[in-house]
């Protein structure tokens, strides 16, 4: 991995916090329709609970996956200055 100079370091990084923010709305939203969803039947309600939980929980792991992915590159796009 090349080192970048401090714009694009600043960019990518900024990039990536916003996916994290994104990974985050998408699980506030499916937990929020999780526990306030009204279904007339049964059948209605465990369909649409299985794609919120999938939803749910890709988006955790989305939002793991980007963040580690900031953490362990940071050495790379942030190298300590040698004086």
């Amino acid at each position: 991995m090349k080192i970048l100079n401090k714009n694009k370091a600043l960019l990518r990084r900024r990039v990536l916090r916003l996916n994290i923010l994104a990974a985050l709305i998408v699980l506030a939203v499916s937990v929020f329709m999780i526990i306030t969803g009204e279904y007339t039947t049964l059948e209605e309600r465990k369909a649409a609970d299985s794609i919120y939980n999938i939803l749910a929980i890709g988006s955790l792991i989305y939002m793991a996956v980007v963040w580690i992915s900031c953490v362990m590159t940071k050495p790379f796009w942030f190298p300590k200055k040698t004086d």
